[in-house]
């Protein structure tokens, strides 16, 4: 009798293992999306692009002041000046809509209806009467709860609707998006993710790009889609030719192997949305200057990168003195501008190398394309600007690297990738074959269980 109750208690452990290996799969699903710059097949706008960055940069810094008053703001958004849209569906039959993808922020929101009220016009919108897995969320709803904490949601008598109002200028009424939050089934790429919870939006205003139907968040928050799809991780890979899709990948697809993989932590004391890592020092050329101090966020919504000083003023100085260019006027808030065609040659040879430095010793070696951009005119100049306060890296820089976010281990990696020909796993590969031996194996286990207990 004890070596069958020792049995018992040992295919009873194998059981729950074998459950929580399941659970593990599921938790660990892959899913690939794509992500299209908005000024795909043109060059970068960088007049836009200078204001829109500098409009996100103080935008994101007044959520970091907790002396300000940031509760009803969240970051600006992207018009047409290099910014990322997302490609997804919603609802059953699918519905295609866009979304600028934003590692700075966490709710997914989308143009619901014909809303007329809504900016811009022309762009994709989503029709919840078209769909038969869409419902409304409850008040009670945790993600319903998580806006309320913010004070970006409210809620009538019954309920039985949750209502938000999202603010992304600096002033009252500049860009905002408003309307109810709401769950419906999500296709990613070839993958199906239900119960995605969204807010769909009846009234907005502001520029959120031409083709854009809202906005996906990929923070670290509860609303993100990066944690209602209990992914774990995602990556992406920002190519530099513009007329070409970059992956966006997420769970088991968001993996990074071969050499050249680096790794440094993602502080979590700054911010509970926001991904930033620390920056110890910066080489340029033959000089090392010193790092931000208190850190840098990886964003892919800001085009521009900016630093806050002493940093800025010690990498700005490293640059001007060892670029073999002409000096050219200041423009845009760029203020190392070079003539790069007045030597002759291949201006990139004329530039010094750029290396980051991060914490946990993961050193980035930019591309002279991450960190010089032609503004036109025969004009190149650095890509960093001066921040006042918050130092950011953005998505120029950040381009032709797989970048991946481990949101459960806090870790960010980065690796130089071909990002036209980056292969994520494919969402249907190997779990549901995994889960399907695991269910045979199961039931194997009950059919010796209960033969030992009716032989007892």
């Amino acid at each position: 009798m004890a070596a069958k109750i020792a049995l018992l208690a040992l295919v009873v452990s194998f059981l729950l293992a074998a459950a929580h290996a399941a659970h593990g799969h599921a938790e660990h699903r892959g899913f690939r999306a794509t992500m299209i710059r908005r000024s795909n097949h043109a060059a970068i706008n960088f007049t836009q692009a200078a204001r829109q960055s500098h409009h996100r940069l103080s935008v994101l810094a007044s959520r970091l002041d907790t002396a300000s008053s940031h509760v009803n703001t969240t970051l600006g958004m992207d018009g047409d000046g290099g910014a990322y849209d997302m490609d997804f569906s919603i609802g059953t039959p699918p519905q295609k809509v866009t979304g600028l993808a934003d590692t700075g922020s966490d709710l997914i929101w989308t143009k619901c209806g014909a809303c007329a009220s809504c900016a811009p016009q022309g762009s994709p919108s989503y029709y919840p009467d078209k769909s038969s897995t869409f419902s409304k969320l409850p008040c009670s709803d945790r993600l319903c709860v998580a806006l309320k904490s913010d004070k970006l949601a409210t809620c009538p008598t019954d309920g039985a609707e949750c209502d938000y109002t999202y603010s992304y200028g600096l002033a009252a009424g500049d860009t905002f998006t408003q309307g109810y939050l709401a769950s419906e089934t999500f296709k990613l790429g070839g993958a199906a993710a239900p119960g995605v919870g969204f807010g769909c939006t009846n009234v907005s205003e502001g520029e959120y790009g031409k083709s854009s139907s809202g906005l996906v968040g990929l923070g670290r928050g509860p609303l993100s889609l990066v944690s209602q799809l209990n992914a774990g991780a995602f990556s992406y890979c920002l190519t530099s030719d513009a007329s070409k899709a970059s992956p966006l990948l997420f769970g088991s697809a968001a993996s990074l192997s071969g050499s050249g993989v680096q790794s440094t932590g993602i502080l979590t004391s700054t911010s509970s949305t926001f991904y930033t890592v620390n920056l110890e020092r910066i080489s340029i050329g033959s000089a090392t200057t010193p790092g931000t101090g208190d850190g840098v966020v990886f964003d892919s919504g800001t085009t521009l990168t900016f630093l806050s000083e002493p940093a800025y003023t010690q990498a700005k100085a490293a640059v001007l003195s060892q670029t073999n260019l002409a000096r050219a006027a200041d423009r845009l808030g760029f203020e190392a501008c070079f003539d790069q065609y007045s030597g002759g040659g291949d201006p990139t040879a004329a530039v010094p190398t750029m290396v980051l430095h991060f914490n946990g010793g993961a050193d980035m070696a930019l591309q002279v394309r991450n960190y010089f951009v032609d503004v036109g005119d025969g004009v190149a100049c650095w890509v960093v600007q001066r921040s006042p306060s918050l130092s950011i890296i953005g998505n120029i820089m950040q381009m032709d690297f797989h970048v991946r976010y481990d949101v459960d281990n806090s870790v960010l990696s980065f690796q130089p990738a071909d990002c036209e020909n980056l292969q994520g796993s494919a969402a249907s590969a190997s779990p549901p074959l995994v889960v399907k031996f695991q269910g045979i194996l199961l039931l194997a286990a009950l059919h010796l269980i209960f033969r030992m207990l009716c032989s007892s």
